[in-house]
């Protein structure tokens, strides 16, 4: 019987999950062999931070504290996703950071599939008032809401993985998610007379 590609991708991504550990235990005896989790989280964990903080510089602070803080913290890793322990990192870092200002996200039209497909020319928005638009209510939810969409959107975390950053169960994630992006989704297109096709916490997603 053939291979699903379902099956495959979790076997892929289990292979990758545990050569990450082994990278893991290796560095806690040379940090230098930390190089390749390095590499290959970069450019997430920056993306995570500067979509929930101010400025590109402050975005690239707070990864640079991730980075310091991992390999300080190499002696305490006792095995588990990588992804999950990084992510806490930053998530802790970036509360910290906000603590007593107002948190921003800004999340790419691209990221949430914004369109506009309402019949009325009025109605239409273009790229840039869309990703505008959006930017305002993502900015105007809760903080904890901000931070789920960033975990899960942009950050590229499956729900059991933002689960375990946040201290929830997986289907507590996938139930926040959904109404999150109902709200938005009610709120674009009563707000600006468009409609908006977003994702769905029930979408397919990596395991």
């Amino acid at each position: 019987m053939a291979e699903q590609p379902a099956e495959a991708s979790a076997r892929v991504w289990d292979a990758e999950a545990q050569e990450e550990i082994r990278i893991m235990q290796a560095a806690r005896a040379n940090p230098a062999r930390f190089a390749p989790i390095y590499e290959r989280y970069f450019a997430r964990i920056y993306g995570y931070c500067v979509r929930r903080v101010a400025t590109p510089q402050e975005a690239e602070d707070l990864t640079s504290q991730v980075f310091t803080r991992a390999l300080v913290g190499l002696p305490k890793y006792r095995g588990g996703q990588v992804a999950v322990w990084l992510f806490r990192i930053a998530h802790n870092a970036v509360v910290n950071h906000l603590r007593g200002r107002r948190p921003q996200v800004s999340l790419e039209a691209a990221d949430l599939d914004v369109t506009d497909d309402g019949p009325e020319p009025g109605a239409r928005l273009d790229e840039a008032e869309a990703l505008e638009a959006l930017r305002d209510l993502v900015a105007a939810l809760p903080d904890a809401q901000q931070d789920l969409l960033a975990l899960k959107v942009v950050a590229g975390l499956t729900s059991e993985e933002v689960g375990a950053v946040l201290g929830k169960s997986a289907g507590a994630v996938r139930v926040e998610l959904h109404r999150v992006i109902k709200k938005l989704r009610a709120q674009y297109t009563a707000t600006y007379g468009a409609e908006w096709s977003g994702p769905s916490a029930n979408g397919k997603e990596r395991q």
